[in-house]
């Protein structure tokens, strides 16, 4: 890279990220004059089916864990229910607001297929024909409404080369599902394919944000900025990523975070812009 490059993604999973969080997101996007990358869940984000049996187990295990913030503390209990009755999609719901942000210069994904819960929870389970259909009804919602998009990323960071393989036959220019190491070439069967994987690279434990884990810990921001500074000082490309009904209504930190990116010399671009550049690298060699 010549010069220092920021990204910071956004997974709009549920509907609070569009109603609470993007208003936000896009203020301080439009003060600092800075573009982000946004993946979008066309489908629903809660399922209630999912939330009982066994999946009540999980869930209490996810409300205990003190590393991450679950969806109730992000959404409240009424709001949560709500939803869980209802199970309206989200893209499907807020395209004019969506659409509001491609047209403030910021760049749409998608985010997996039509039931967030289910390829967060039963991904490996799934039969080949079932995740394909999925991902291929959420890709012709999102192609009516926003365009074709250049990037992908999965829930919760399930994906395997059955994903890899789909995204190259759609044409996607790039998938977001790894955390660590540097942009390489996504591969299925041990072959390079034709588009880039781009990872976070710097997240909490498992797959939990950045902000979020100090968040849920309750770091000072002193400290998470310090954290942070640390990562900026020893990278030149630098990808971030959070969900807009948390990161996004936490404005204040935010900006401190916009802020501290800046002052380190580091300009904002889109996962698209950098996945193009990887491509026009990869063709002059």
């Amino acid at each position: 890279m010549s010069e220092r490059l920021f990204v910071f993604r956004w997974d709009v999973d549920h509907r609070v990220c569009v109603t609470d969080g993007l208003p936000r997101i896009r203020a301080v996007c439009r003060d600092f004059g800075v573009p982000n990358t946004f993946f979008v869940n066309m489908g629903r984000s809660t399922n209630l089916r999912e939330w009982l049996g066994k999946g009540i187990t999980r869930s209490k295990a996810k409300l205990a864990d003190r590393d991450a913030v679950h969806l109730i503390q992000k959404t409240g209990w009424p709001r949560f229910a709500l939803e869980t009755l209802l199970s309206r999609p989200v893209g499907l719901s807020f395209t004019p607001e969506i659409q509001a942000l491609q047209a403030e210069g910021h760049e749409l994904g998608l985010h997996g297929g039509m039931d967030h819960v289910i390829w967060s929870r039963r991904f490996h389970t799934l039969p080949t024909a079932v995740l394909e259909a999925d991902v291929e009804e959420s890709y012709a919602h999102y192609l009516r409404h926003f365009g074709r998009p250049a990037g992908f990323s999965s829930p919760g960071f399930y994906s395997d080369e059955r994903v890899m393989t789909l995204l190259d036959r759609l044409g996607f220019s790039y998938n977001g599902d790894a955390i660590g190491g540097e942009p390489h070439r996504a591969q299925a069967a041990g072959r390079p394919l034709r588009h880039w994987t781009i990872p976070v690279t710097l997240a909490g434990p498992r797959t939990i944000p950045f902000l979020e884990y100090h968040g849920a810990r309750e770091t000072p921001d002193a400290e998470m900025l310090r954290q942070l500074d640390e990562h900026l000082e020893s990278r030149d490309l630098v990808v971030l990523y959070g969900h807009p009904c948390y990161e996004g209504v936490r404005e204040a930190v935010l900006r401190k975070v916009f802020a501290a990116v800046v002052e380190r010399g580091f300009r904002f671009v889109t996962l698209q812009t950098l996945a193009e550049r990887l491509q026009a690298a990869h063709a002059t060699r």
